[in-house]
């Protein structure tokens, strides 16, 4: 069984253009993503999305001249992105990460592949409910989820988020959910915007370049001042 990590970005982003390619810990911070990701035991292939259009040609570069695997599909039609990529490399099982989340932990997206495959789940998640913090997100679905959700969801912005039909109730499908014993979920960790790349680049210069989710939480625990950078901008949708 052949499961893969698809890291979608784009330059196009509306809150904060050109994001992923920001500087993070000497790097561009997709590439520091996809360093943390490249860490999972679970594996066996991690690509980076993005789209055909001329203004992620910059994105496309960097991804390449890091030796990165990289595809290129639809900009707006994410699930079709990624169903065409599932095609081409005969993935079974398709990890979705976002590329604004830089501390993707290796360690949590090797116990939630091994969650799904122990309960034999269609979709599996960390975030159904939340306890983990917002930036350490991570969906796993099966290629049959996938390939169904193609066939069942005509919604452009539905599409553009990928599982939004995998989690419907009335989807059919097994659902699986990774969950930590304390809640975190008030921790935000992604980047969306400008005061979050701030936190980011304190918590790499106060941590390091392969820190877990707890020893982030704990990092930021005694260091409240830098969550109070991004603590009134919420969750984006």
């Amino acid at each position: 069984m052949k499961t893969i990590a698809i890291i979608q970005a784009r330059m196009s982003s509306k809150r904060f253009p050109g994001k992923v390619v920001s500087e993070l810990g000497g790097s561009p911070l997709i590439v520091f993503m996809a360093n943390r990701v490249s860490q999972c035991a679970t594996l066996d292939e991690m690509i980076v999305a993005t789209s055909v259009q001329e203004c992620d040609n910059v994105l496309a570069h960097i991804i390449e001249s890091y030796n990165l695997a990289l595809y290129r599909g639809p900009l707006d039609d994410v699930l079709s992105r990624f169903v065409q990529l599932q095609r081409v490399v005969s993935a079974d099982v398709i990890v979705r990460l976002t590329g604004d989340c830089p501390f993707a932990d290796p360690r949590v997206i090797d116990e939630l592949v091994q969650l799904r495959q122990e309960c034999d789940a269609d979709y599996a998640s960390n975030v159904s409910p939340r306890t983990y913090p917002t930036g350490f997100d991570c969906e796993i679905f099966t290629r049959e989820a996938l390939h169904a959700a193609d066939q069942s969801d005509a919604d452009p912005h539905s599409r553009e988020h990928v599982t939004p039909w995998m989690r419907r109730q009335d989807s059919g499908l097994k659902w699986a959910n990774l969950a930590l014993k304390e809640d975190y979920s008030d921790f935000r960790l992604t980047v969306d915007y400008p005061e979050d790349l701030e936190v980011a680049h304190r918590v790499v210069a106060g941590t390091h370049a392969n820190a877990t989710v707890l020893e982030i939480v704990d990092w930021l625990r005694m260091h409240p001042e830098v969550s109070a950078i991004n603590s009134g901008i919420g969750e984006a949708k």
